[in-house]
């Protein structure tokens, strides 16, 4: 009895050796595949701040334009690969805004935009990527004048091709690198406030929160809708690896379902490029 349940133990033992030893094969195979594809890659954060020209209206209150000018910033981690490269941008905007009569409102601006660019193996040179991108913005506009129905938002999640252009070259030997990035929105979905309230259209208290959010989703579809940018900057590198940079960047949006909300924005940012690894 004592060496049937002394060879239920030892089979038992080595069965779990066994998947444990498989398990750490699994993990280091992992982790050498890992570690590969990190050493073929490489890795920057690109930081900026500036002004933004910018001009909205939103005919679910006023049919009259806003602007002014409002500080903007970016955080954009870039992630080069083999035979793509990978862009990541968080965008924060924010500023007073002004009617020609002179009624204000605040209106702030948050972002998420990705871009997937493919590209063969080759030397950095003049070369142009194509792929594409995915924008996901929250606007807010809180209108100083009025006491009811003050606060207005809209949200967009949409896909689209985008295109980047690079062009580095050398003068009084130093190295400077030239980059335009565009993207233009096809299809996707939005939610924004409806006619005068800040709620959207559909949306109940006595609907649950799932069904709020269905029914507040409308679609965004080129053609009736847009939403399009383009940045161009100029990059200075230092001996450290990193960069400095001046960045000018357009943006546009309208979307026309429902009550239709239209922004245009030009900015001039300066960035900081630092090489991770």
């Amino acid at each position: 009895m004592n060496y049937l349940l002394a060879y239920v133990f030892l089979n038992e033992f080595v069965i779990m050796l066994i998947k444990i030893v498989f398990l750490f094969k699994v993990g280091l195979f992992s982790c050498l595949i890992a570690f590969q594809a990190y050493s073929q890659s490489s890795g920057a954060l690109h930081l900026s701040t500036g002004i933004q020209d910018f001009t909205t209206r939103d005919q679910g209150f006023s049919s009259m334009n806003y602007g002014g000018i409002r500080t903007a910033s970016k955080a954009i981690f870039q992630l080069n690969k083999a035979h793509k490269t990978e862009l990541f941008q968080f965008e924060f905007a924010y500023g007073n805004l002004k009617n020609r009569i002179g009624n204000s409102l605040n209106g702030m601006s948050i972002g998420l935009l990705n871009h997937t660019f493919y590209h063969r193996n080759k030397p950095l040179e003049r070369k142009l990527h194509w792929g594409w991108s995915n924008q996901n913005v929250f606007h807010i506009r809180s209108h100083n004048g009025f006491s009811n129905y003050s606060l207005r938002y809209d949200y967009l999640t949409a896909f689209g091709p985008s295109a980047r252009y690079l062009w580095p070259f050398q003068w009084e030997e130093q190295r400077f690198e030239w980059e335009t990035i565009a993207h233009l929105q096809v299809l996707g979905f939005q939610i924004k406030s409806g006619y005068i309230g800040a709620d959207p259209e559909g949306f109940s208290e006595e609907n649950a929160a799932t069904g709020n959010f269905l029914k507040s989703m409308k679609p965004f579809i080129i053609g009736r809708d847009w939403s399009m940018g383009l940045n161009s900057s100029l990059y200075w590198s230092l001996p450290s690896e990193n960069s400095l940079g001046l960045r000018y960047g357009l943006s546009m949006m309208a979307l026309n379902e429902g009550q239709p909300v239209s922004r245009f924005g030009s900015a001039l940012e300066l960035v900081l490029k630092v090489k991770l690894w």
